[in-house]
């Protein structure tokens, strides 16, 4: 990305920014801070700055820009719906052509081109979590053809706070009789995390490989657990079958009558991710599976749906600060804590590390689970 091409792609948008400060009690990485550079805001006005030649790319520039979540909320509070985020991802493109990037980000990239993954390891191990499941053969959930492929996501693959995440939901899979295989180490990374470090271009080879995967086993659905992944392929990879989130998937099953719930008597609250929510589009699917678990109490969060708080995991921003990703999810879990209820659920295995990992930091009892466990301990015989 150059400056031409910015310049044809966002100057129109950008210049509808009025100023109003809307968007500033929205966003998170703003209330932490303070100070307008770290506001959606201050980006647009940077963005348009440097368009008009008024400014040039810089260090300073560099550090607001990357520090943006990707969130979404000052959109969702914008009058005029300026989409900032897009805005702040095509400005990482021409830093990073600049080389003002954060050079952990060369690291990251190098993880998902040489191993398939973001965390560097052997991406064949990416079904391990099936050893969470007692009493299934090894490699069980891997099939030569199926009619929907789960594909799971580098995190829940990888980090063992979240394969639970895959271990819940192959289970209530294999419950409901649905004919599904994961790909194992034919699954590589989506691509997102590239998108959000400034690299869009390097995601082709990745969108190959995972298209002929799919393809080759002939499925025609694919869901998602994650909602980065979710939001990925429906927004950057060719139609190859019906994408489908987890709680939208789950919802199908729950109407055709293919998983039945116990009583679970407790109160919950909803956190919306914000590749699922406010990126995708998808905030009710949720929600009705959670008021299909019998004596289940759903309180919602004082800012939700659109306008919910991102937790902080968004946008990089963990990799790159992660003092100031812990903060933002300070402020959720706060908000969290505020709504009495005995547990929050959510449908991201980026937020559930995010919250339980702070909450455990600071030493604050705190139960967080995906959306996909909660089913999993629900589900009938």
């Amino acid at each position: 990305m150059n400056i031409v091409k910015l310049r044809k792609l966002t100057y129109e948008e950008v210049t509808r920014c009025n100023r109003c400060g809307f968007c500033l009690p929205s966003c998170p990485i703003y209330l932490v801070k303070g100070v307008e550079s770290a506001s959606p805001r201050g980006r647009n006005a940077i963005t348009r700055a440097v368009i008009e030649g008024r400014l040039q790319w810089c260090e300073e520039i560099e550090k607001s820009i990357f520090s943006c979540l990707g969130c979404g909320a000052c959109t969702a509070n914008c009058f005029p719906a300026l989409k900032t985020r897009d805005i702040v991802f095509r400005d990482r493109e021409c830093l990073v052509g600049q080389g003002l990037y954060p050079k952990i980000a060369d690291r990251l990239a190098q993880y998902i081109l040489e191993e398939g993954n973001i965390s560097n390891e052997d991406n064949e191990e990416r079904a391990e979590w099936q050893e969470l499941i007692k009493g299934i053969p090894e490699h069980y959930f891997e099939k030569d053809r199926a009619e929907v492929v789960y594909f799971v996501g580098c995190v829940a693959s990888f980090f063992p706070l979240a394969q639970k995440i895959p271990a819940s939901m192959a289970t209530v899979m294999e419950k409901a009789g649905v004919d599904f295989t994961i790909l194992g180490g034919e699954e590589w990374c989506c691509g997102y995390p590239l998108v959000g470090a400034g690299m869009p271009e390097k995601m082709e080879a990745l969108i190959e490989h995972n298209v002929e995967a799919v393809r080759g086993v002939g499925a025609k659905k694919i869901v998602f657990t994650c909602p980065s992944c979710y939001h990925t392929w429906k927004h950057f990879y060719p139609e190859v079958g019906e994408y489908l989130s987890v709680s939208e998937f789950l919802v199908g099953l729950i109407n055709e009558g293919k998983i039945r719930f116990n009583p679970l008597n407790i109160k919950v609250t909803y956190h919306d991710p914000c590749d699922l929510g406010r990126n995708s589009g998808v905030y009710e699917a949720p929600r009705e599976v959670l008021k299909a678990i019998p004596a289940l109490e759903l309180v919602e969060l004082e800012k939700n749906r659109q306008f919910t708080t991102c937790c902080g995991g968004g946008g990089n921003l963990e990799m790159v600060d992660p003092e100031l990703s812990g903060k933002v999810a300070d402020m959720k879990i706060g908000e969290i804590r505020a709504t009495g209820a005995d547990m929050v659920v959510s449908s991201c295995q980026q937020c559930l590390r995010t919250i339980a990992g702070r909450a455990r930091r600071k030493k604050i009892d705190l139960i967080v689970k995906d959306i996909t466990e909660l089913v999993a301990e629900a589900i009938a015989d």
